[in-house]
């Protein structure tokens, strides 16, 4: 029985291999946050909460929340977050450690003075959340890490090739995480754009087409 030429047609596109561009899932470029990649020194942040005791000049009462009387030094850099989703830039100005009322132990503490403006309907007592600059780890690769990243870990990530119209997918093994930096041990090298915004959509396809 002879076969239609138009069915032998349809059959051998079927076996062509599909182009890059069909290969290719597109993204959007409006919907990417891209973070690039560094190499220098990488500061360490601790935790700390208290309340704010002046307003001029505008001052917070804060506890380590891991301790450490290295970690609280006179000059350190802090971010402050007092009743607000902006972070305030700061200092410290006086560490010391005091013993809590009617416990023998006692935490380190200090004094943070803001180098910002505070939100204008800010009181006295209000609660502070901040961000203390610990220690720094010295010539290390960092980014600004994705949400979801975690210290000590395994991920893959999507790194924008040179002419900005395809992301290749790595895999990436982190180090230490501090505040919005996490420490690249492999996989990312300086230099490197990595798109931070959730791509699991693709995580299956090897490269992205950037439109």
């Amino acid at each position: 029985m002879e076969v239609p030429i138009r069915r032998i047609c349809l059959y051998l596109i079927c076996l062509l291999p599909l182009t890059a561009q069909e290969r290719e899932p597109i993204v959007s470029k409006d919907d990417l946050s891209v973070h690039t990649v560094e190499r220098g020194n990488m500061p360490l942040f601790a935790q700390a909460t208290g309340t704010l005791t002046s307003l001029q000049p505008p001052r917070a009462a804060l506890a380590l929340s891991n301790g450490g009387a290295e970690r609280c030094k006179p000059g350190r850099s802090a971010k402050l977050q007092i009743d607000s989703s902006r972070a305030i830039s700061g200092k410290v100005v006086i560490s010391g450690k005091v013993v809590k009322a009617g416990e023998d132990t006692s935490g380190n503490t200090c004094e943070v003075e803001s180098s910002e403006a505070l939100p204008a309907d800010t009181v006295i007592g209000s609660k502070v959340g901040a961000l203390i600059e610990a220690a720094e780890l010295k010539n290390v690769v960092f980014f600004g890490r994705p949400a979801d990243s975690s210290a000590s870990s395994v991920a893959t990530l999507f790194v924008i090739e040179p002419d900005s119209s395809f992301a290749r997918r790595v895999t990436v093994r982190y180090g230490k995480i501090s505040g919005p930096l996490i420490q690249v041990v492999e996989g990312l090298a300086p230099g490197d754009r990595v798109i931070v915004t959730d791509m699991s959509k693709w995580a299956s396809y090897p490269r992205v087409r950037i439109q």
